[in-house]
């Protein structure tokens, strides 16, 4: 018996080595080199198999494996694109308003679509982000991994008709939800990816997954019914009429008008996954965890190679400086934010501090509050105008430490006017 486990034993580390024969080591070089083409040419099928291909002879590349999750995150991002343009999402004037610009093209021939073929779409998404943050945290952060991309030169098919072209370019993108139109006439914008990205890059999958969460929480069914055709031309409905809302294909802003209308009204959500409440709170917790975690990594770092999040002694890729008071700054922010997701301060109860139609009154440290915590792992059903008028968020009101308008103030005056930018890019 002993021999014959012996003779196993090495029959198969002979089948493990005859196996990895068929995909042979590859240099480093080359492992940047023909992921960076295949970039270029919008070919994430073919990046990933040789990504994949590559890590089974070497399982401990960490640049290879960093690389396979960003390619899947692009895939994600790209699956996403396609699924909106099959749908024809957003066409029309209501891709004019600021916070529903997209960069998928207009449609002229969308297909079909039902209420839980969107909720599909997003179940998709959250599997691809969850996908390529598994990847990502496979990632060895002890090694001195730096994988090189070049932004401007990445392209994504959008539109689903097997070509990446030129107005599909990642920065193109970026500039078409920005409006940042000198960043997409770049031709060229290297950046040298670090273990700090890697977190950071973690962070973005993290906050996106939370978001599906937040989506897919609720029935927006009636929603979808009455106002679909707010995004998408051709949504199926399913409630029962007698005659069509619009008999002709004109696109008008007084339609849009009075659907925006319809849908504030509409805005009442049967809590339907309430599990995903609380996954969608997790989900916020550690894309602050790692944003922490990938601050150390960075601020740890001695070299200046082109970084995405420079330190205060680096020069970053796109330029824009970043100070010692800038990243205190942000920490205070994770700070107050994980202390409203834990529950430990309170959003101030608008009723008791609102000021509309008058003088606000001054919010003090402790008083009446909404306890966000409770608010996730205690869901209810949402009704929008009700939250608003105060009645819906009596159940998760509670007297504690208030979170007031002076300390956020305070947290982001640092950022000179903006925040909120420098919040998209820290993460």
């Amino acid at each position: 018996m002993l021999i014959l486990a012996q003779y196993w034993r090495s029959t198969a580390v002979w089948l493990v080595i005859i196996g990895l024969a068929g995909f042979p080591a590859v240099a480093a070089e080359e492992v940047v080199e023909t992921l960076a083409e295949q970039l270029r040419q919008g070919q994430l099928a073919e990046a990933e198999r040789f990504l994949q291909q590559h890590l089974v002879a070497d399982p401990e590349h960490a640049e290879a494996r960093f690389a396979l999750g960003v390619v899947h995150l692009f895939s994600a991002v790209e699956r996403l694109g396609q699924d909106q343009y099959r749908y024809g999402a957003m066409g029309g004037t209501v891709r004019n308003l600021p916070v529903l610009r997209v960069p998928v093209p207009v449609n002229p021939d969308p297909e079909p679509v039902t209420y839980d073929q969107v909720r599909q779409l997003f179940a998709n998404f959250q599997a691809g982000l969850s996908r390529a943050e598994a990847e990502l945290a496979k990632v060895d952060l002890g090694s001195d991994v730096k994988l090189p991309i070049d932004l401007a030169a990445i392209r994504l098919d959008l539109n689903g008709d097997g070509q990446a072209a030129a107005d599909e370019r990642l920065l193109a993108v970026f500039a078409a939800v920005t409006q940042r139109r000198p960043v997409a006439a770049l031709d060229s914008l290297p950046v040298n990816f670090d273990a700090g990205d890697v977190l950071w890059l973690r962070g973005y999958c993290h906050f996106l997954m939370g978001f599906c969460d937040l989506v897919l929480a609720y029935d927006h069914q009636p929603l979808f019914d009455h106002t679909g055709q707010l995004l998408y031309p051709r949504h199926r409905s399913t409630a029962a009429v007698t005659e069509p809302l619009d008999t002709a294909p004109r696109d008008g802003f007084e339609r849009h008008v009075l659907d925006l209308i319809a849908a504030i009204h509409l805005m009442d959500f049967p809590l339907r996954e309430p599990r995903r409440m609380e996954s969608a709170r997790q989900h916020f917790l550690t894309m602050i965890r790692t944003s922490r975690e990938s601050w150390k990594l960075i601020l740890a770092e001695t070299d200046n190679d082109r970084e995405w999040l420079p330190n205060p002694n680096q020069t970053g890729a796109l330029g824009i400086p970043v100070t010692g008071p800038l990243i205190d700054g942000w920490h205070d922010v994770l700070v107050e934010m994980e202390d409203l997701l834990e529950g430990r301060k309170l959003v101030p109860f608008w009723r008791d501090y609102s000021g509309w139609f008058g003088s606000v009154a001054k919010i003090p440290e402790q008083g009446r509050g909404v306890n966000l915590k409770r608010f996730f792992s205690e869901p209810g059903d949402f009704d929008l105008v009700m939250m608003l008028q105060g009645t819906a968020a009596l159940p998760y009101v509670e007297q504690g430490t208030l979170s007031r308008p002076e300390t956020w103030r305070n947290l982001t005056r640092v950022f000179g006017g903006q925040f909120f930018g420098f919040a998209v890019w820290f993460n």
